[in-house]
């Protein structure tokens, strides 16, 4: 099979697919970077696993299919179609398409190298920033990307180095959204003398940062420092805006913790190999993600934090980790000392009061859950932050002032506060783990068509690689697909307005 994308004159990109049973007919007949005038194509739904396009639709060559060199100076060179870093940013999990970044180079780590399977592996992370937004990125380039920068580091010494790094691909590792290469169809540019890099530097020269780009060395460990995470790289939202979001995003947030939500458990029994909550069966504890049961559990945090700013309230989800952090005692030895002191099943420890009136910031993760609900989102807290010279930091640079937040309004925050059971039906996502949030420890009573010829240029061939060798799903009948599709997207944006202006009014109403 030959995997290709390829572009028109207007710029866009669509993945096109060689058959097995066809590669003998076309092989020979397409390069790299021509153009070509193609006819009679099937055209099928874009509805497979991997994307390395976002277009709706895709191609395949058929037997019958034509091509024919032509000249033709229309088409791009490159098509760059270049993907804001702060969508690449608000990515929760691995996307399966490919993009195009663009940014100056602001640090660089070491060469690393290890053996996988007995085999020698190297790379190298850099780290690059936009102009505008002033995000930083993180990149991985691997074997020969990582030798090729290196060298031009070496050969080319320079004052900023300006990098273009085309079909990459998203990693999410350890909550942290970066890019890498592909190993075959990734292209790298740097400081290349293309329209693109050219009109970067360009801009980059006339911004604040015309005195110089400082180059530091980044850590070889992958995770990130407080100032990085919430300073650097995170993406601010106010809990106002979190409310608004439509799709699964992350972001970053100030807040002040008003009130322990009692009503929810405050710790779980939690799976020892995935943390997954277990659910009671007889005399064992059942994990429906490792599908075994098991006669022990781990104990884990899951509490609920009532979190008010200058704009809004919400509920946060604060787990094992960063509870188990802040708090200097493991779940299970604060249950142990609560029952042993008979604590009320109803209640959580005087201990996890200790949040309450204190000022945090917050990396989370906003989950959609049901777009028709009043409440139709999980807001849970992947990393908390309580440095006041941080928190100082932060409020400087989004010019955040010290306001009347939203407190001492029981009533207020009672009309903020979900309803057990909407709540429990929604919570799904551990951000220790990833996985299910878990159960209660304490439990608290267009078909195939033809083408039209056009005119393109292949961009890529052989995608193979970046789809884990699988083949790519064959076209699929998709009588009503995109009808369902289109009337799913209706819904959410009407479910999610209805919510947000009740939660609005209900704010105006109190404050008046």
């Amino acid at each position: 099979m030959i995997e290709l994308v390829v572009l028109d004159e207007q710029g866009g990109r669509i993945q096109c697919t060689v058959k097995s049973i066809h590669v003998y007919l076309f092989e020979n007949s397409i390069n790299e970077g021509n153009v070509y005038m193609l006819e009679n194509l099937s055209v099928a739904l874009n509805s497979g696993k991997y994307k390395p396009t976002m277009h709706e639709f895709r191609m395949f060559f058929k037997r019958e299919t034509r091509v024919t060199l032509v000249e033709d100076s229309s088409i791009p060179l490159y098509g760059f179609s270049f993907v804001p870093f702060v969508e690449i940013l608000n990515e929760t999990k691995d996307d399966r398409r490919l993009v195009d970044v663009l940014g100056v180079v602001t640090g660089k780590g070491n060469l690393i190298e290890f053996k996988k399977e007995g085999k020698p592996c190297n790379y190298v992370v850099i780290e690059l920033e936009n102009i505008e937004g002033g995000l930083k990125l993180r990149c991985t380039l691997w074997e020969d990307y990582a030798f090729m920068f290196l060298k031009h580091l070496e050969d080319h010494p320079s004052e900023s180095y300006v990098v273009v790094l085309q079909f990459a691909k998203m990693k999410n590792f350890k909550g942290s959204v970066g890019v890498s290469n592909t190993t075959y169809n990734s292209k790298l540019f740097i400081n290349a003398n293309i329209p693109e890099i050219e009109d970067f530097q360009m801009r980059l020269k006339s911004s604040d940062s015309q005195q110089g780009i400082q180059f530091s060395q980044l850590s070889d460990h992958a995770s990130l420092t407080l100032e990085e995470e919430f300073l650097e790289r995170g993406v601010y939202k106010s809990i106002a805006d979190l409310k608004e979001v439509t799709q699964n995003s992350v972001f970053v947030t100030i807040g002040t913790v008003k009130d322990i939500e009692s009503e929810y458990n405050w710790c779980y029994r939690a799976c020892k190999k995935c943390s997954l909550g277990l659910k009671l069966d007889g005399s064992m504890f059942y994990c429906k993600k490792c599908v075994t049961h098991y006669s022990t559990f781990v104990t884990r945090y899951s509490i609920q934090l009532r979190v008010v700013d200058e704009t809004d309230s919400a509920s946060f989800i604060l787990f094992d980790k960063e509870a188990s952090n802040f708090l200097k005692i493991p779940a299970y030895e604060l249950r142990t000392s609560y029952i042993a002191k008979g604590g009320d099943k109803n209640r959580h420890p005087e201990e996890i009061d200790s949040f309450k009136d204190k000022k945090f910031l917050f990396k989370v993760q906003v989950k959609i859950q049901d777009m028709e609900s009043i409440v139709p989102y999980v807001i849970s807290i992947s990393r908390l932050c309580f440095e006041d010279n941080i928190i100082a930091s932060f409020e400087k640079k989004y010019q955040i002032e010290e306001v009347a937040l939203i407190q001492d309004n029981s009533e207020l925050l009672s009309q903020f506060t979900e309803s057990s059971d909407l709540l429990k039906d929604n919570l799904s996502v551990s951000c220790d783990n990833g996985v299910d949030t878990p159960s209660p420890l304490l439990p608290t009573g267009k078909t195939a068509s033809n083408m039209d010829s056009s005119v393109i240029k292949v961009l890529d061939v052989d995608l193979a690689e970046y789809c884990g060798n699988a083949s790519f799903d064959t076209p699929s009948k998709c009588k009503g697909e995109m009808h369902s599709e289109q009337t799913i997207v209706r819904v959410a944006v009407h479910g999610d307005e209805q919510s947000a202006k009740k939660l609005r009014k209900v704010i105006k109403e109190e404050k008046n």
